[in-house]
């Protein structure tokens, strides 16, 4: 996942620059003029409404991802005074400033995936935020989603640079799912080269997670090294297993509860501890969180109280600009069992 662009929504002459950038990515990913109509028009309401209620600090994200399969995603955030009651907010005809009221709703039938957050002001007594964030995902093939799970990933390099040290490799086969998540040491186009192309240790059958992050070790040696972890979830028996080293941490959240697993000291390419799996439960609904230490850990499930439920795409993107750190490249991965339909 890129970060194409970024924009403050401070007045109407915010939505020229964005439009622009969106019409060159969208021709460009291959979408058609029907598809990148409704993206247009799903990028002015959520500007428009920033710049009704966000009281000047609101801001619209691109981003273009290319795996598992090719997506547009708008993101706007802010950090205004909310929506205090969001359901009503959705529905047609629902306003405060005495508009048409079909912003949200044109949102959620003309994205083809899409979801909303609100953290109201003065109900946020341990969160770093408070605001409204949107998110809007659009297909070029415009075919249903028809993984057995759902993602969501932020990746952005340290002070908005062309270069990030880490990496998110994914890999999907007979309903289950690996990936390894790195962070190479530092940041910059060096750390970025110490990741590159370590996804094809995934490739080479089901071995064992230890097997995994000793040959990326074995691969590090001579470079500037990395920590990183390699995740294993299988859908159906409910399980997977995590193996990692260094500073970075998974979450899994299910039942009401935060686990958190971490990692023995160490980098890879230089000195580490023996390796060993952590097996984990991965029931239905359950989610886990896999992260850098560009995302802070003081966060607990009353952070963010209610983001837990919603698309992995969104719990990843608030989590990155409330809670990672500025003076790194951040990385998250959320995944979860796609809800059926009852769930």
């Amino acid at each position: 996942m890129k970060l194409l662009l970024e924009k403050s929504t401070v007045d109407e002459s915010a939505q020229v620059l964005v439009r622009s950038k969106l019409r060159a990515v969208s021709r460009r990913m291959g979408f058609r003029d029907v598809a990148r109509e409704r993206m247009e028009l799903v990028c002015n309401e959520m500007m428009s409404n920033q710049i009704k209620y966000a009281l000047g600090s609101g801001e619209v994200q691109l981003w273009e991802t290319q795996e598992p399969r090719p997506a547009l995603d708008l993101f706007a955030v802010d950090r205004g005074p909310g929506v205090f009651n969001l359901p009503a907010a959705m529905e047609d005809g629902f306003s405060t400033s005495g508009s048409l009221g079909k912003g949200l709703g044109a949102i959620r039938r003309l994205a083809h995936e899409s979801e909303f957050y609100t953290l109201p002001k003065g109900l946020e007594p341990e969160s770093p935020w408070h605001g409204f964030a949107a998110w809007a995902r659009f297909y070029p093939d415009e075919r249903p989603n028809a993984s057995v799970y759902e993602f969501g990933s932020y990746l952005r390099a340290y002070q908005g640079g062309a270069y990030n040290g880490d990496c998110i490799c994914l890999r999907l086969r007979n309903g289950t799912v690996r990936w390894l998540h790195m962070d190479g040491l530092g940041h910059g186009a060096e750390a970025a080269a110490v990741v590159e192309d370590k996804g094809t240790l995934l490739d080479a059958g089901e071995r064992a997670l230890e097997e995994i992050i000793a040959d990326l070790s074995a691969r590090l040696r001579g470079t500037r090294g990395a920590v990183a972890m390699a995740v294993g979830l299988d859908a159906a028996s409910g399980s997977g297993a995590i193996c990692g080293v260094g500073d970075m941490a998974a979450f899994l959240i299910s039942n009401g509860q935060k686990r958190v697993v971490s990692f023995s000291p160490g980098i890879l390419g230089h000195s580490h501890r023996s390796l060993e799996s952590t097996v984990v439960p991965f029931p239905r609904q359950a989610l886990m969180i896999t992260a850098s230490d560009g995302l802070r850990r003081n966060w607990g499930l009353q952070t963010f109280p209610g983001l837990w439920r919603l698309h992995p795409q969104i719990i990843a993107l608030v989590l990155g600009a409330a809670a990672g750190r500025s003076n790194d490249d951040q990385s998250v991965f959320a995944i979860r069992v796609k809800p059926k339909k009852g769930d």
